[in-house]
């Protein structure tokens, strides 16, 4: 017979949640970017660079997790293997997205206060 696996969510589970989440809504103001929100560039650069920390470090941490058993000699399902893979792939993606995005509010703000001499 096979034994039946329980999955337990620990405290840390909650933990790295509960980062994951203030992480998103740190970077949430990038997603969608209104020319409203031009005037608070200085407060989103923060909330930018707290959020992209923070979801580098729990990539580092998910990373270790999975491929530290390996050293070992205990095997890695190929299903986390591949989560975090993809987990990195779609965080890289959101970095390059997030940076663009950080990119047209710098260039934006600036550019309104130079004034023209003509």
């Amino acid at each position: 017979m096979k034994e039946e696996r329980s999955i337990r969510l620990t405290p840390g589970f909650w933990t790295m949640m509960a980062f994951f989440i203030l992480a998103l809504w740190l970077v949430s103001p990038f997603i969608k970017i209104d020319p409203s929100d031009y005037d608070q560039a200085q407060k989103n650069l923060y909330r930018l660079f707290f959020g992209l920390f923070i979801l580098i470090i729990e990539l580092g941490i998910l990373t270790f997790e999975t491929f530290s058993p390996q050293g070992f000699a205990r095997r890695v399902s190929n299903f986390r293997a591949v989560a975090v893979f993809l987990f990195g792939l779609l965080l890289l993606a959101f970095i390059i997205f997030i940076v663009a995005q950080s990119a047209v509010i710098y260039l934006r703000s600036g550019l309104s206060q130079i004034e023209s001499p003509y």
